[in-house]
Parts: C-alpha cells; sequence; structure tokens
C-alpha cells in the first residue's frame, strides 16, 4: 500500500457508485428534524453540559496544583482531570471541531479550539479526521486512525510482522501513548512536514503557525512549570504522564471500538481508477460499528460516539441527536440489505476488537477485507 500513500495527490479515490441509500438516509434525517422542530446542532443541553466539564476541568487542576498536599489526594485529583480531558475531547471539541456544535461558526472555532487547550491542534485535527479519517474510513494509505508505522496490524491490507502474533497482549498498552505521542512529536512533525502519511495538507497562514506555536508554549506552561513551582519535579512528570496514559488509552479504545471490530470492513480502491465499490454513505456503514445503543451513562460521557455510523453518517450534527437518529439509520440499512453493526455493550465490543487483534496477527490472513 506505500505506491498509494506516495501517489496520494495524483490518485484521489473516488466514489462514484450511488444506489439511494445516502438519499434515503438523509432524507429521513431532514424529516425528522422538521417534524420535531429541531436544530441538528446543539442546544441548551450543550451548553450546559459545557459549563459543567470547564468548571470540572478547572477544580480538577486547581485541586491538583494548588491543594494536592497528599498522595491520595494527588491521585484522586489527577485522575479527576484526565477525566476532565476526556471529557473536553469527547463532548466539546469533537462537536466544534466537526461544526455541529452550534450553528455559529465562532462558536464552533471556539469550541474545536479546546483541542489545543488540551495539548492538540483544531488545525491539524479538521484536516486529518475530517477530511481523511471521515472521508476514506479503513482505507490503508489514507485513514491514518488505523496507520500505526508497523507497530500493530489493524487492517488486512498491512504487512505482517512478527511480533503481530502478540498485538492482542502489548496493543492495550500501546493506545495509552496516544496523546503523549501527539504532543512530543507527532503534531509538530504534522505540522511542519506539512504532510499527514502521503496527504499534503493545506498550508497554515502565519497567523495559524503563531497559534500553534503559542498554544504549544501555554499547555507546556500550565501542565508542566506551574506545576513545578510548587512539587518536586518527579511528582510533577509522574502526574503528567499519569494523566496522558488515561487520556491517550480512552481516547484510543473508543476509536477502535469504532472501526477495528469484527464485521468492519477494509475497502480497496480498484488500482485502474482508484474508486471504491460502494457509494460514500454504504462505505461509511460497512467500516464503522456502534456500541452500547442503550447505556445513557456511556452516551453522556462518550460524547455520544458509541453512535459512530450515526456520527459518520451526520458528521454536522450535534451528538445529542445521535441517538434518535440510530433507529431511522437502522431501519434505512435493512431496507437497503446494509448490514448494521451495533455490539450491545461496551464489554462486547471490547472483546470484539481483541479478537479482531489475534485474528490480524495471525501470519497467514484470509484475502478477504471482510472480517466476519
Amino acid at each position: 500500500m506505500a505506491s498509494i500513500a506516495e501517489d496520494v495527490q495524483l490518485k484521489k479515490i473516488t466514489f462514484p457508485v450511488r444506489v439511494g441509500f445516502h438519499r434515503k438516509v438523509k432524507q429521513r434525517a431532514n424529516d425528522y428534524f422538521q417534524e420535531k422542530g429541531l436544530a441538528k446542532t446543539g442546544n441548551w443541553r450543550m451548553f450546559l453540559k459545557t459549563g459543567i466539564i470547564l468548571v470540572w476541568f478547572v477544580v480538577s487542576y486547581t485541586l491538583l496544583v494548588f491543594f494536592s498536599t497528599t498522595l491520595l489526594m494527588a491521585v484522586l485529583s489527577a485522575f479527576a482531570l484526565a477525566q476532565a480531558f476526556v471529557l473536553v475531547g469527547f463532548n466539546i471539541m469533537h462537536d466544534g471541531a466537526h461544526g455541529s456544535y452550534s450553528q455559529n461558526k465562532k462558536i464552533n472555532w471556539l469550541a474545536g479550539f479546546t483541542m489545543d487547550v488540551i495539548g492538540g491542534s483544531q488545525l491539524l485535527w479538521r484536516q486529518k479526521h475530517n477530511i481523511l479519517h471521515h472521508t476514506y474510513t479503513n482505507i490503508d494509505g489514507w485513514d491514518e486512525d488505523i496507520a500505526t508505522h508497523g507497530v500493530l496490524r489493524l487492517s488486512p491490507k498491512q504487512k505482517w510482522r512478527p511480533w503481530h502474533r502478540l498485538q492482542h497482549l502489548y496493543a492495550f498498552p500501546v493506545y495509552s501513548l496516544l496523546t503523549l505521542s501527539w504532543m512530543a512529536f507527532g503534531d509538530f512533525q504534522k505540522f511542519f512536514s506539512g504532510r499527514v502519511q502521503g496527504y499534503k495538507l493545506r498550508k497554515p497562514s502565519a497567523a495559524e503557525t503563531f497559534l500553534f506555536i503559542l498554544t504549544k508554549i501555554l499547555y507546556v506552561g500550565y501542565m508542566l512549570v506551574i506545576p513545578l513551582l510548587f512539587h518536586p519535579v518527579l511528582y510533577v512528570v509522574i502526574a503528567f504522564v499519569a494523566i496522558h496514559l488515561i487520556l491517550g488509552f480512552t481516547l484510543s479504545i473508543v476509536f477502535q471500538l469504532a472501526h477495528t471490530v469484527e464485521g468492519n470492513t477494509f475497502p480497496e480502491p480498484n488500482p485502474e481508477d482508484s474508486s471504491i465499490e460502494n457509494e460514500w454513505a454504504i462505505h461509511e456503514v460497512e467500516t464503522t460499528a456502534d456500541f452500547a445503543p442503550r447505556n445513557k451513562l456511556a452516551t453522556l460521557y462518550l460524547g455520544g460516539l458509541n453512535f459512530q455510523i450515526e456520527h459518520h453518517l451526520f458528521t454536522r450534527t450535534c451528538h445529542i441527536h445521535y441517538s434518535a437518529l440510530s433507529e431511522l439509520v437502522d431501519r434505512t440499512c435493512q431496507e437497503y440489505g446494509v448490514p448494521y453493526a451495533c455490539f450491545p455493550s461496551i464489554r462486547s465490543a471490547v472483546a470484539s476488537h481483541y479478537r479482531f487483534l489475534k485474528r490480524m496477527g495471525r501470519r497467514v490472513e484470509a484475502s478477504s477485507a471482510v472480517m466476519g
């Protein structure tokens, strides 16, 4: 697949087939919002949720840095801050960066900017996630979410290596390193090289470059420099790493449960015209999975990302509507014969991902792109 990544600018992947599925599911979603008199973006519930999360963030940070005088207090505060980061990412940043938080573009930008506040980059996210991942889901060489540079094998199209035999054992600890790798070198490499794999990113403006550097400095300042004024270096480093291990694992596992489980497909473009067999919407459903749809606590905590199929079909719709939309998506999939993968619980989805890792770790793997 290296050639695909290298020629990414020359051979743009297309989804030429139209069978009416996308049109029908969009029509039903639009009818739902019209009948209910609802906006597709967030409402007062989103603002209330945001306020609670931001207060949680400030309080947990304040307790950790300025009031933690015992080990127990430090551990509880650090865990609470890690959860604040997770909640910001799933519930505020994600909708903001997709433009689904509000009808106001400035508010969306501010919500998305919380990505920079917790150490990432909204500018990079909008390109590598919104464009690459959401358009070319599970296509090796395009979707960075399944690119691990050989550490893991997350697609039957990726080269097998001997250590993949054990990936079902070491994958979960590796997931914890996600945000540390972003902060340490990943974002810088992408920003200054101007590329994600073979894809050429939009050239940032001078203002965007300044903001990127400034927010990285400010992040290091409030997460490391300020705490060092009140606590020993070792304690600060341990707390910082622990927070990121929790954050990285949580973010990683949620996205893995949505795209690398049994039943997901990993389509390969036609070598002659770089086209995908299915229309885009069907491609998104077949490469994605929902989980724990009736677990209201999980839905609240994950910002609706357990309804990942609905999110991929309606990226500019706020997550507070995903649960309701899932019923009409499921019904439309049944009518068009499109497989709709949905695991009843988080536990069952994790078990499926574990089995998927074991299967991908075998040296001899079936050539089929379907992981049934």
